[in-house]
């Protein structure tokens, strides 16, 4: 009898211990689990943090880039075609002269032109999007550009020109979508620029048109009327 309930306690002493081993077990994995749910929760917050911060440099970059383009656009206001001549010379003492501004020679030299035409729909035979969209790659260049640079992996303008008639100049509306692009996250800001012509109160006066051939602002050789004023206004 003795034998046997010390078999018998040493049966229920071998059962318990294995119990005890399972339960150990199911609590390990419920522990593992636990925290791997938190990491995940965690990893899954910083995703979205980051998605955030990204999204919200993209967005600063793009309204920043818009403001420059914008300048450049606006700020030249010539009072002569003698003036603008000699910006387009870029003779010492003159305003406005490229390359600070060549993004409204490229305009002025472009813009009425047939290497450029203007955008109607997407119905109108040689004014739709593949014919007047124009895409730019913009370098940054002075300031802190490498902080720039770490806010972008891809920075492009898009624009593109709309009027009533060709022959009408005033009013044409420039269109300027810049989009900055950074770890899947892209931001577009646009712009809307209206434009306005007068003549010189020196246009009779000499040189009436000019074909500065440059590489930056007039790579087709276009010729531009220097009796025109042109000014830009932003609209939006």
């Amino acid at each position: 009898m003795r034998l046997n309930k010390k078999i018998r306690n040493l049966k229920l002493y071998k059962d318990n211990r294995g119990s005890a081993m399972i339960v150990a077990i199911v609590v390990s994995i419920i522990v593992i689990t636990f925290t791997l749910s938190l990491l995940l929760v965690s990893y899954s917050l910083f995703v979205s943090n980051e998605r955030k911060v990204t999204q919200s440099q993209v967005k600063e970059l793009s309204k920043s880039i818009s403001i420059e383009i914008g300048d450049e656009l606006t700020c030249p206001q010539f009072d002569s075609k003698q003036a603008l001549i000699d910006a387009i010379d870029n003779k010492e003492g003159a305003r406005y002269c490229a390359p600070d501004y060549n993004m409204w020679y490229y305009v002025r030299y472009n813009l009425f032109q047939t290497n450029w035409p203007y955008y109607r729909d997407e119905t109108t035979a040689g004014h739709i999007k593949t014919n007047a969209y124009r895409y730019f790659k913009i370098n940054l260049t002075g300031g802190d550009t490498s902080a720039y640079s770490a806010m972008a992996d891809d920075i492009s303008v898009c624009m593109y020109w709309e009027c009533e008639e060709f022959s009408v100049k005033d009013e044409a509306l420039l269109t300027v979508e810049v989009t900055v692009t950074k770890g899947g996250q892209t931001s577009t800001t646009t712009s809307y620029y209206e434009l306005s012509v007068s003549d010189f109160p020196d246009a009779s006066e000499g040189e009436t048109e000019n074909n500065a051939s440059n590489d930056a602002y007039n790579p087709a050789g276009n010729k531009i009327n220097l009796k025109e004023n042109w000014k830009w206004t932003r609209v939006n």
